[in-house]
């Protein structure tokens, strides 16, 4: 199985972790990047292509991949594939708990990340804070609970 981290949204939060990501993959040991965006909107053609080009892909909803593709964008999987082709799933949206209900369906993903401002996602985890309250195997969901500084 491919090591894929899919990151849900792109904003303040979403663009740079896609990026990051994107552009340190091998040396993190990932496979593919993959990122799914709602809304296509031509303000956002230049970063969403830079994203692309630089090896991030593309997924958006099945009623919205042609308005994509006319503004210019390859998209690469809609985003229910992309979705559980995910070893992880980072949701940087501020609705993360009204996703986890289709989060918790599928089979794929190993884990799911959202950020801090959504209570009740997951346990509560702070790299370097609260390390030792990771249980392996146990812990799928999991709320950064300091997501602009973390």
């Amino acid at each position: 199985m491919a090591n894929t981290i899919h990151v849900v949204g792109t904003g303040t939060i979403g663009e740079p972790l896609i990026g990051l990501f994107t552009d340190f993959r091998h040396h993190l040991g990932l496979d593919e990047v993959t990122f799914h965006k709602r809304t296509p909107l031509v303000s956002d053609r230049a970063r969403i292509n830079h994203l692309i080009a630089r090896g991030a892909r593309l997924a958006t909803d099945a009623d919205r991949r042609a308005d994509f593709e006319d503004l210019g964008h390859a998209v690469s999987f809609e985003a229910e594939e992309a979705l559980e082709r995910a070893s992880v799933v980072i949701d940087c949206t501020p609705v993360g708990n009204k996703h986890k209900e289709r989060y918790l369906k599928l089979k794929g993903p190993k884990g799911f990340l959202a950020q801090g401002s959504e209570e009740g996602f997951g346990k509560p985890y702070a790299r370097g804070v609260n390390d030792e309250a990771l249980i392996p195997g146990e812990d799928r969901f999991l709320q950064i609970v300091s997501c602009n500084t973390h």
